[in-house]
Parts: structure tokens; C-alpha cells; sequence
């Protein structure tokens, strides 16, 4: 298994999707994955540091897990079959089981990020799917994920007029975007080339 890092979200057009970029931590290869817009604004606050005052999916999940017990261990994304990848989720239970849990790409590194557990890809699946280079402009990844949290906070205090313009920057960056090409870790609408199961 090959130890990556989670180094962004970014938008790609062909699909109007959003995409998950793992980057392996001792090489120059990048996995990107497909995931759905819920799945990417998750995975988006994880990366930021940011908190709901409520708990979110992935909060309670931890939550639930945490409170009988159960740790999380690693993450590893296994395999792309059919053009969806597939991921495990480590787990080791208060008695030391340990368990291999089927998840989704996108829930699992949701769950990594949030419990600080590793992520690893088998290395079939970072050369069959992994690309070399940079293959997204960062900095406008970066400043997409401020943007959408100045949006957030707009919203929240009603000033309207300043969100719409906020939201325009988005688009305008989003479109800029554009062009990056992925595989996807989601069937049909967030699970297509590439999805995940």
C-alpha cells in the first residue's frame, strides 16, 4: 500500500463533478476521484479545520464509533473495477478485533481525516489510475475552499448581496478549473467513470 495525503478538492467539467486529490507522500503520483458535492464539501471543511456547530455524518460516525469503543485504524483505497473504486475502513474493537469495514472512497477519507488515521492506495490502483505532474492549479483549489467559506458565513448573517458576489468569484474560479481530467469514485451522478461502491 502506498501512504498518501489528501491535498484537495478541485472542480472537473466533464462531469460537473467534484474531485478528491491524493497525492503519495514518498513519489510524484496524484489519484484523483470523483465524488459527490456532499462528499466534497465534507471532506472540504476536514481540510480546513473548520467546525459545524452541529455534528455532521461524519461527526456522528465518529461519535457512534468512538462511544462503543471502536477506533479506526487506516483507510486504504483497494481497488477500480469497472471504473469505480473501492475502499476498506480499518477498525479495531474494544475487545483488539480488528475489522475490515466496505466503504466508499469519499466516506472513508471523510473518516481518516476526521479521526487523523492514515491513508493508503493499493499500488495496482495508483498505476493504473494515478497521473504525474500537477494536475490541478492549487492555488485556485485554495482559494475556491476560502471562498466557499466566506459564502458560508455570508449566508449565516444574511448579507445576501456579498454572498452573490462571493459566488460569482466561485463560479469564475470553478470555470478556470475546468479541464482537469479524473476518475471517479461514484456511479452515474457521483458514482461515474471511476465511481466509487
Amino acid at each position: 500500500m502506498i501512504p498518501v495525503d489528501v491535498i484537495g478538492i478541485s472542480v472537473c467539467p466533464p462531469y460537473q463533478g467534484y474531485v478528491v486529490i491524493l497525492k503519495e507522500k514518498n513519489g510524484e503520483r496524484w489519484l484523483p476521484i470523483f465524488i459527490g458535492a456532499a462528499e466534497a464539501q465534507a471532506i472540504n471543511i476536514l481540510l480546513q479545520g473548520l467546525e459545524y456547530s452541529r455534528p455532521l455524518t461524519y461527526d456522528l460516525f465518529n461519535a457512534i464509533l468512538s462511544a462503543g469503543g471502536v477506533r479506526i485504524l487506516a483507510t486504504d483505497i483497494t481497488q477500480l473495477r469497472e471504473n469505480t473504486f473501492y475502499a476498506v475502513v480499518h477498525l479495531k474493537n474494544l475487545k483488539g478485533e480488528s475489522k475490515a469495514i466496505d466503504a466508499r472512497p469519499s466516506d472513508a477519507i471523510a473518516l481518516a481525516l476526521k479521526t487523523k488515521a492514515p491513508i493508503s492506495v493499493a499500488e495496482e490502483v495508483m498505476a493504473g489510475a494515478g497521473i504525474v505532474g500537477e494536475p490541478v492549479n492549487r492555488s485556485n483549489i485554495e482559494l475556491i475552499s476560502y471562498l466557499n467559506q466566506r459564502l458560508k458565513e455570508a449566508v449565516e448573517v444574511e448579507a445576501y448581496e456579498e454572498a452573490a458576489k462571493i459566488r460569482d468569484q466561485i463560479r469564475n474560479l470553478e470555470r478556470q478549473q475546468r479541464g482537469a481530467g479524473a476518475k471517479s469514485d461514484e456511479p452515474e451522478e457521483d458514482e461515474g467513470t471511476g465511481g466509487e461502491s
